[in-house]
């Protein structure tokens, strides 16, 4: 069975990457969890890197959504 590409997988493991090269410090990262939330507003269940995220537009949102990778997948957890 042919899998589906994943269209926000590259938004959620470019805030990991962001998250590992600024020491986990998600205010660094925010323009990359803010383009995930996008992705996730747009694609929705489509995408299982936005399983968890909150998708709501709130300009002074102060608390963001980890993101993890397990084994190649990243995916976005709410905590």
């Amino acid at each position: 069975m042919l899998m589906k590409k994943d269209p926000c997988k590259p938004s959620a493991c470019s805030i990991q990457k962001c998250l590992k090269e600024n020491n986990y410090q998600e205010a660094s990262c925010q323009q990359f969890i803010e383009l995930l939330k996008e992705c996730c507003r747009k694609w929705g269940s489509a995408s299982i890197s936005c399983s968890g995220i909150d998708t709501q537009e709130t300009p002074s949102q102060t608390e963001t959504a980890p993101v993890r990778c397990i084994s190649s997948k990243c995916e976005g957890k709410k905590q």
